[in-house]
Parts: structure tokens; sequence; C-alpha cells
């Protein structure tokens, strides 16, 4: 993350205020689990992409965490509870997409009061426990995988609702 800061202008620092707290959270996570030195360099090949990411989409916790659990769901069937939270994040992220006004208000209040880097060390802990017994170059592949596929989530454009109404997507 001190290179995502670096490259986007900012002060020297492992929390760049251009990086959304749920992504750098899983970078950070991601790149001290991963141990191959090779491996980890490829990491920097996303930081531009963290870049830009900001703090004001509702969707990128629930994105980030059910990129978690479905690199989880890929390795071994997920505890139940993990399954539930899983539904959970899908349904919070199809509320945001469907424009409802409270379903915004709902999610804020939850996020305000569930810090991002506690719900994503959370997911991400399932993840790291359902990768456990893989072979490290594997298993340092999905992780790179994972982060890859929830920074390519959360940089998905917002399409409009049928209402008319867009699903905002502040960055």
């Amino acid at each position: 993350m001190e290179y995502v800061s670096v490259l986007a202008g900012e002060k020297f620092t492992d929390h760049p205020r251009c990086t959304h707290p749920s992504l750098a959270t899983l970078a950070r996570l991601v790149n001290d689990w991963i141990d191959d030195d090779k491996a980890r360099g490829k990491l920097a090949l996303l930081a531009p992409d963290l870049i830009n990411t900001g703090r004001g989409d509702l969707r990128t916790t629930q994105s980030v965490v059910a990129s978690c659990l479905q690199t989880a769901a890929a390795a071994r069937r997920l505890p139940a509870a993990a399954e539930r939270q899983l539904a959970r994040a899908h349904r919070r992220i199809g509320d945001i997409e469907r424009g409802g006004r409270w379903a915004r208000i709902r999610l804020g209040c939850w996020q305000a009061l569930n810090p991002p880097s506690v719900v994503v060390n959370s997911a991400f802990q399932v993840a790291i426990g359902q990768l456990r017994g893989l072979p490290r170059p594997e298993r340092n592949a999905r992780l790179t995988k994972l982060l890859r596929d929830a920074v390519a989530d959360c940089r998905k454009p917002t399409e409009v609702h049928p209402s008319g109404h867009p699903a905002t997507r502040t960055r």
C-alpha cells in the first residue's frame, strides 16, 4: 500500500486516502500471507488499480467480503456461518444496485458500526482457513487472484437501475 500512496502522489503511508479501506485491508492481508518474494513482487502490478477506489461506495466492503468468501468456497465447502455471510453480502450489493434509498441508509449505518478492516479481516480469515493445506504456489496464486478479482469487481462501473435512478458508485 505504500507503493500505491507514492504512485498516487500522497504521503508515504500504508493507509492511502485514494484507496477504499476495504481494498487496502485486503491488499495488506494478501501481501502478508503470500510467502514467496517473486509472487509478492507481482502484487505491485495491481497498485495502479488500487488508486482512486475512494471511500464513498457502500458496495465496496460487501464486494471484498464476497470475493474472500468465494475464494474460500472454491477451495472447500464453506462453513454454514460463512455461507450466510456470503448470501448477506450478495443481498446487500443487490439492494444498493437496485437503488433503494433505505437500503443505502441501512447499509451505511451497518458499515458505521462495522469497520471495513474488521469485516474484511474476518472474511479473509475464512479464506485462509479454506486454503490451508494447499501447496504454497497454488495458495499464493489463489491469494493473488483474490486481490485481482476484488479490485476488478470494485472498479466495475455502475449500471442504471430500470427505474431510471443510477445506483451511485462514487469514488
